[in-house]
């Protein structure tokens, strides 16, 4: 089932902000290995836009129809309003880079997904770990979608001051 794209216009049915052709574009331009797939291309993306709806963003959505977490108004980056027609391009690549992420979670060993250490034993060694999570947990400095949406998000440090 093709992708339905989110342009800003509140399209029905939108699943993704990103096409197929981006998503390749983008694995090539920044050195990720992905699939070739387009079903698990499609996949991705939905399962990325997704997540994203989960993410603080700043600003209130444009509708309550609207499918994804974006458009969105009352959003300042760098000290300029974006528009609520607009997908910001920012967006676009950190939805991009969260599908390239997904990849590389769903493609990792098992031996990387072990859980923490719920008991040890020092002699005979013996080591006891809890379920292992379904994704690699990987530090902000390697999620490059954190790096895109930064600038998009809420912090426990921001505060919104409103003139009166």
């Amino acid at each position: 089932m093709a992708l339905v794209i989110e342009t800003g216009a509140i399209v029905a049915g939108a699943d993704s902000f990103a096409t197929v052709a981006e998503f390749a574009t983008y694995a090539t331009n920044y050195g990720r290995t992905v699939t070739d797939d387009t079903d698990a291309i499609e996949a991705l993306l939905r399962r990325a836009a997704l997540q994203m709806g989960d993410m603080p963003w700043k600003g209130c959505t444009v509708s309550r129809d609207q499918s994804l977490s974006w458009p969105r108004y009352d959003v300042v980056a760098n000290g300029w309003e974006i528009p609520s027609t607009m997908i910001p391009p920012r967006i676009k690549a950190g939805q991009l880079a969260l599908a390239c992420e997904l990849y590389a979670d769903d493609q990792a060993p098992a031996e990387l997904k072990s859980g923490p250490i719920v008991s040890e034993k020092v002699g005979p060694i013996e080591t006891t770990y809890a379920a292992a999570p379904t994704s690699v947990s990987k530090p902000v400095a390697v999620r490059q979608s954190q790096a895109q949406f930064a600038q998009f998000l809420e912090s426990a440090s921001s505060v919104r001051l409103t003139r009166a």
